[in-house]
């Protein structure tokens, strides 16, 4: 139970205002120094008593707290994901990760610095953030995009770094390797005593330790959602984290508007292409479901998928024979297998494949076009982010003719030898 609240304000920002505010935004002093009618001087800058934007790189004066006062005026609105919600209140904000199976709802109190103190139960983060610790590769382009990648201060494995930026930083800045094993390191951890740690949503003994340390851990579930701007609308609790929601809003209202432009592009489309998706390993093919974002990213490319009327948003268990059996007159297949450069590599690791009409035709695609010198793909870093170019290089893919001024993000066609 938290003791003092007050009653949220609808974001009414238009896209004009946000734009004229995102102007304001390109020097920081400067935007603290005009936000308040009636600034409060020190040693070393002008600091605001109202804010007309959040304080993404300040805390509110000491002793100038004010009860009735909104220090979030921007708010962002959770419009297409399903897997958290954001709960504004004058001097902080209630972050909420949705029960996923079994496990209840995690909700983390984000508070202003510069603010007193509340009574409550829950895990308390100060924002905004000064250091964080990100497991998954999905995090990176939110710190990118709102420009704070100097406060990523620990990254789970970071062979998997794609972005030049980040592995920049990680060189320059001594930035902590955490979990090289897959297994969060807790006393690494511990002794860096991050503001927050990101998980890549997957259970690790070391989180109960670290919260009973106050040291809070974010479930990040993005892989669960069922749309691919639900995915990418994750990138919200950064920005929330960051009291960067103006900028983030932005960004995801522009990533949406672009989706929707090629989405009515694919519906053009007057053939009717069928899809095979996913790849095997030690014998198990694994496939989307048919409720993951994937197959509704399939859906929105006017593309049929073998396997959109099976439930769940993971993967399917499939072995290759009924692969073979449902999907042997699929046009054509998209997330073969990452290691393959040819289609004659992978019919020497199984024959069988050539029976693929996909395989015949030589339409097989993999998600590799991108990737650096440690092999690290920035398919797995950044296309969660940027749905509009995913959905992109799909079209183009079933229907080429669509979509001719668009390059290739991410996929590449292997050739056949």
């Amino acid at each position: 139970m938290i003791r003092h609240s007050n009653q949220k304000k609808p974001l009414w920002l238009s896209l004009v205002a946000l734009g004229c505010l995102l102007i304001l935004l390109g020097c920081d002093t400067n935007v603290e120094r005009n936000q308040s009618a009636v600034p409060v001087k020190s040693a070393t800058t002008t600091i605001l008593l109202t804010p007309k934007v959040n304080l993404f790189s300040s805390c509110i004066p000491e002793g100038k707290f004010n009860s009735k006062t909104d220090y979030f005026p921007n708010k962002v609105s959770v419009n297409y994901a399903t897997g958290f919600s954001i709960e504004y209140h004058n001097s902080f904000k209630i972050l909420t990760i949705n029960a996923i199976d079994s496990t209840g709802n995690q909700s983390f109190v984000l508070l202003q610095c510069g603010a007193p103190s509340l009574d409550t139960s829950l895990p308390v983060i100060t924002i905004p953030i000064k250091s964080a610790f990100l497991s998954s590769t999905t995090q990176y382009p939110s710190f990118v995009e709102l420009g704070s990648v100097a406060k990523i201060t620990g990254i789970g494995q970071t062979a998997f770094i794609s972005s030049k930026e980040i592995i920049e930083h990680v060189k320059i800045n001594d930035v902590v390797e955490f979990a090289a094993n897959f297994e969060v390191a807790t006393e690494v951890v511990i002794e860096s005593n991050p503001d927050v740690l990101m998980s890549n949503g997957f259970s690790d003994p070391a989180y109960s330790k670290l919260a009973e340390l106050n040291i809070p851990v974010v479930s990040w579930m993005d892989w669960r959602e069922t749309s691919a701007l639900g995915r990418a609308e994750w990138m919200l609790i950064t920005s929330s984290l960051l009291n960067q929601e103006l900028a983030g809003e932005l960004f995801i209202n522009t990533i949406a508007a672009n989706y929707e432009k090629i989405v009515q592009k694919a519906a053009q489309a007057n053939s009717d292409i069928m899809a095979i998706a996913g790849s095997a390993f030690q014998g198990t093919f694994y496939a989307p479901g048919g409720a993951s974002y994937i197959a509704n990213l399939l859906k929105d490319a006017n593309i049929g998928y073998v396997w959109s009327q099976t439930p769940g948003t993971g993967s399917l268990y499939l072995d290759l024979e009924s692969v073979i059996a449902e999907g042997i007159t699929a046009d054509m297949w998209i997330n073969a297998p990452t290691q393959w450069s040819t289609i004659e590599q992978g019919l020497s690791e199984d024959s069988r494949y050539g029976e693929l009409e996909s395989v015949r035709e030589s339409n097989v695609w993999v998600h590799t076009l991108l990737v650096n010198d440690q092999g690290a793909y920035d398919y797995f870093e950044r296309a969660a982010s940027r749905p509009d170019l995913l959905l992109a290089d799909l079209v183009k893919i079933a229907h080429p003719k669509l979509m001719t001024e668009h390059k290739f993000e991410w996929y590449r066609q292997l050739p056949s030898k």
